[in-house]
């Protein structure tokens, strides 16, 4: 399947947050996690889609063990659980090159202080995974955590062997980003260009209006539901 437009992707977020603002029962949030799966076997996110479908079966069967007076628990993860379908569409947005959403965005005249944030945050999240990798992979070379649940143990020591090489790295990639940026012509008043198709195509509107319908017919269930 062809790219998708970012512009898709955006809208798409929107109208998800509309529906899972509008979703009364477990119906409706079962059938958003079904229908975000198929948008992201669309953008062909079969591992993400997985991956997503399996941690809210894991939150669902925890909701469904957990006894009536842990309260908090149950608030926390139900939340978890409705955010997941929001969470899936965002993951492909995420997806999409920076260069193609800077470009998408400022057709919709985002303003730039706006388009240079998500940019930005787009692009640090991936390499932020990456650092967080190493710190790890860095710690277990060392022993200095044989297993899991020796952090737990050291709270403090667990502490000063991940955040602060994390905190130090995230200020590098910071400058480094700003650095990359800037070279880049971030800052450039001419009309922006992208290596990547940017323009809705007919895939573009039936994806968009397919999820119209659908979650139209998502609504509709939850008042047919017992």
């Amino acid at each position: 399947m062809t790219q998708l437009d970012p512009r898709t992707h955006v809208i798409t977020l929107i109208l998800a947050s509309i529906l899972a603002t509008l979703a009364s029962d477990a119906l409706q949030v079962h059938l958003m996690v079904v229908l975000s799966v198929l948008y992201l076997f669309c953008n062909q996110l079969f591992r993400k889609a997985v991956h997503f479908f399996l941690s809210y079966i894991a939150l669902m069967a925890a909701l469904s063990i957990l006894p009536d007076y842990s309260g908090s628990i149950i608030i926390i993860l139900y939340t978890f659980a409705r955010l997941i379908p929001m969470v899936m569409i965002g993951t492909a947005l995420i997806h999409s090159a920076p260069g193609s959403i800077m470009c998408a965005l400022e057709r919709l005249s985002v303003p730039k202080p706006v388009l240079v944030m998500l940019c930005i945050l787009i692009r640090f999240y991936p390499v932020l995974m990456m650092e967080i990798g190493a710190i790890r992979d860095g710690i277990r070379a060392r022993s200095i955590f044989p297993r899991w649940y020796n952090a737990l143990r050291h709270p403090v020591m667990a502490y000063e062997c991940f955040f602060m090489p994390l905190i130090v790295r995230c200020l590098k990639l910071s400058v480094e980003l700003a650095s990359s940026a800037e070279l880049r012509g971030i800052e450039c008043s001419c009309v922006r260009t992208s290596i990547h198709p940017v323009g809705f195509k007919v895939v573009d509107c039936m994806i968009i209006g397919g999820y119209v319908l659908m979650g139209a017919a998502i609504y509709l269930a939850g008042g047919m539901a017992p």
